[in-house]
């Protein structure tokens, strides 16, 4: 059977694991290829406190025209860390061109805040930006803390009720994307993962307990997990509580290594628990 094909719009970071060198492993196990479009080069992830890094933007475009001469086809659009409203509008360009036919999947990972607030580097500008890119997603996958500023609600970080968090992936869902996944909402000493399906009008909560330990890349495995799920033909539920259970086993692996957590997740002894 022919491997269905992924267009990965992320940055790459040669050392520390986030972004691509998170989703081409994590993807490629669950049986697709895995093709990057990045953003930007890094020398290594921004936890380091010092980096060199090379901006992309401008040879984007470039790209996808020799892309789109050559007649390449793409089953899924999968973006992460954006990092400017001009890269949210290459990315929607990539849509535009390359999901178009039945059956595409476009997913987005707003990737803009956490803990209440925005990045540093992000305004209301870029927010205002990623609505119009949400807009064009299958599927979406915020934080709690990104769901807020895409709802322009505000941003209160106590645990919610069940019936604010269905209001909230309802919501949405009417931005524009079919399905919704929010992750890290608050809820005391565990993680909790909501999912909507606007299809099916399904919606389900799941929790795990809390991991006392922090590191890089989570969010990206995370969505990658539910990627390769949606294209194995699992339901969204499945695809978000086997990610869930990935992230959970990941992090405590990574947490008995003891290696130094700058350096993320790491994926790779875990990833035939991804096989099928």
């Amino acid at each position: 059977m022919k491997a269905k094909r992924v267009l990965a719009v992320h940055d790459l970071c040669s050392f520390g694991r986030c972004s691509l060198t998170a989703a081409i492993p994590v993807i490629s196990a669950m049986g697709m290829q895995v093709c990057p479009l990045p953003t930007a080069f890094f020398s290594n992830n921004l936890t380091y406190g010092e980096f060199t890094f090379h901006d992309f933007t401008d040879k984007m475009t470039g790209f996808m025209d020799r892309w789109e001469k050559l007649g390449f086809a793409y089953d899924a659009v999968y973006s992460g860390f954006l990092a400017s409203v001009e890269q949210i509008e290459v990315v929607r360009d990539a849509v535009k061109r390359f999901a178009s036919h039945v059956g595409s999947l476009v997913v987005v990972d707003p990737a803009m805040g956490d803990d209440g607030k925005l990045y540093p580097v992000f305004g209301l500008e870029y927010v205002e930006a990623m609505r119009t890119l949400v807009k064009e997603a299958t599927l979406i996958t915020p934080n709690f803390t990104e769901a807020c500023f895409l709802l322009n609600e505000p941003c209160d970080m106590t645990a919610p009720s069940e019936e604010k968090l269905r209001a909230m992936t309802e919501k949405l869902a009417a931005l524009g994307a079919k399905q919704v996944v929010i992750t890290s909402v608050p809820a005391d000493d565990e993680i909790k993962v909501v999912s909507f399906d606007s299809a099916t009008g399904e919606y389900a909560e799941r929790t795990t307990p809390r991991i006392p330990f922090t590191t890089c890349g989570t969010g990206d495995v995370f969505t990658s997990v539910v990627t390769g799920a949606l294209l194995r033909g699992e339901t969204l539920s499945a695809a978000a509580e086997l990610a869930m259970r990935f992230i959970s086993r990941v992090m405590e692996y990574t947490k008995d290594a003891g290696t130094d957590p700058r350096e993320g997740v790491i994926v790779e002894p875990c990833l035939k628990e991804l096989l099928r």
